[in-house]
């Protein structure tokens, strides 16, 4: 009897194991699944592509016969699909749906997911959708894609393949897609609106004083794209500032927390200035952020917004410097596209920050950029600029230079990140003596606070 009782209590032992094992390799494979997703989302901010995408992994992910993603449309709040997969995806595509109307109506207007094992079972089906391309609907899952409170639309998958229906798991899968697809979709509807505010004002501007007007929009624009000016937590201290000349240009910085232990900083300076230079800053921050949410190294990142904003029509370029600090190591991986080399202030030494220097973004497709990596250590500073300040002028043509940027930074190397940048505009201002400057000066200070002494 003793012996059967330890059979049964190890067979008991062995399956609760193997469960404990199936559910780790399950959950594993899950977040390989979602990893690979948000790196393919992230890949391009272009409808048709992106679209393409989050339809083409949502069926493949869910082994699903048919999938759709469908948008709200703003002005009149009905649905319609954008694209569909499926051999009638064309007449999908024309079909608009009421607020409310069917499983995919319901869904935007409640943001609650639904699970139909059995459509043919359930009263808040509406087979229009189906009637239409004559592809009968034997199972479904709809679940929303919101951002920020907002529902962008829903996604929809339809019949599973095998005899199965879909299960609480798939719902489960679905709605953990739905996160990173509504990054990539409001990033998308950000370029977009961009674009459309671009079109408008080349239509709209022409009876206008096309001057005035242009440089107040521009402003606006450069302005309402910056992230603020300070960020300050336990290891960092960051201070950053924009201060405008006579006429706009496309000087521009930007600061993203990508997670707890990771900071993305970058700053840069469009070649152009005016309208063209503030607007080609404000794709190119969208594209830094749309692109930092795929774990990508600071040469990846700026490497594909290069390939995406390369081509032979453009005569627009910019100088970028992006990095990536640890805050709790203090290992920064930075890229040098061209621009005005930094310095690190650390004790009471300042030094330059060396790296790769690779060309300006915007020029040629195939550029290659190269990561390059520094240690700060408690209390270290790095100190990013455009040549707004190094090419300030006095009323005798002469150049503020690196010589006094250097001057300047030695009398600041214990002090904050915002006295820093306070004592470079300060020092600008005195060397100009208020003779109007043609560039705007983007600077930005980081301090790291962080004790890492143990790092190696």
């Amino acid at each position: 009897m003793f012996i059967i009782i330890a059979f049964g209590l190890l067979g008991a032992a062995l399956s609760y194991a193997l469960a404990v094992i199936w559910k780790l390799n399950l959950e594993r494979s899950r977040t390989t699944t979602l990893l690979d997703i948000g790196l393919r989302l992230s890949s391009t901010i272009k409808r048709k592509e992106l679209l393409e995408i989050i339809m083409a992994t949502t069926a493949r992910t869910l082994r699903a016969e048919g999938s759709s993603i469908i948008l709200v449309d703003e002005k009149t709040k009905e649905l319609y699909f954008e694209v569909a997969t499926g051999e009638k995806n064309e007449e999908v595509k024309q079909i608009r749906l009421k607020a409310g109307e069917g499983i995919a109506g319901l869904v935007a207007s409640t943001g609650e997911s639904v699970l139909i094992a059995d459509v043919s079972k359930d009263t808040r089906w509406s087979n229009r959708v189906s009637a239409k391309v004559k592809i009968p609907t034997r199972n479904m899952i709809c679940v929303p894609v919101r951002s920020n409170g907002k529902t962008l639309g829903v996604l929809q998958v339809i019949n599973k393949k095998g005899k199965r229906a879909f299960n609480g798991q798939d719902l489960r899968l679905l709605e953990l897609i739905s996160s990173p697809a509504a990054i990539a979709l409001e990033n998308m509807l950000l370029y977009e609106a961009l674009l459309e505010s671009m079109e408008n004002l080349r239509i709209t501007t022409a009876a206008k004083e096309r001057m005035e007007s242009e440089m107040k929009i521009a402003k606006e624009i450069q302005y309402s794209f910056l992230p603020g000016e300070r960020l300050r937590t336990e290891e960092i201290d960051l201070n950053a500032c924009l201060i405008p000349a006579r006429e706009v240009g496309g000087d521009f910085y930007h600061f993203i927390q990508l997670d707890e232990d990771r900071l993305l900083v970058c700053l840069g300076d469009v070649s152009d200035k005016g309208m063209p230079a503030a607007l080609f800053m404000s794709g190119l921050m969208i594209w830094i952020k749309a692109k930092a949410s795929g774990h990508h190294s600071p040469a990846a990142i700026i490497g594909q917004i290069n390939r995406e904003i390369s081509n032979e029509d453009s005569t627009m370029f910019a100088t970028i410097f992006l990095a990536i600090l640890n805050t709790k190591t203090g290992k920064m991986i930075y890229c040098d596209g061209g621009h005005c080399t930094p310095y690190v202030l650390s004790g009471n030494q300042i030094s330059e920050l060396h790296g790769v220097k690779s060309l300006p973004i915007g020029i040629f497709a195939d550029t290659e950029y190269t990561d390059c990596e520094i240690q700060l250590h408690s209390g270290d500073s790095i100190v990013l600029y455009t040549d707004g300040i190094t090419e300030a002028e006095n009323a005798n043509g002469e150049w503020f230079g690196t010589e006094r940027l250097r001057q300047a930074l030695q009398h600041a190397t214990d002090k904050s990140p915002a006295i820093i940048t306070e004592i470079l505009r300060q020092e600008v201002l005195k060397f100009s003596n208020h003779f109007a400057q043609s560039d705007d000066i983007a600077m930005m200070a980081i301090k790291y606070l962080a004790h890492n002494d143990n790092i190696s």
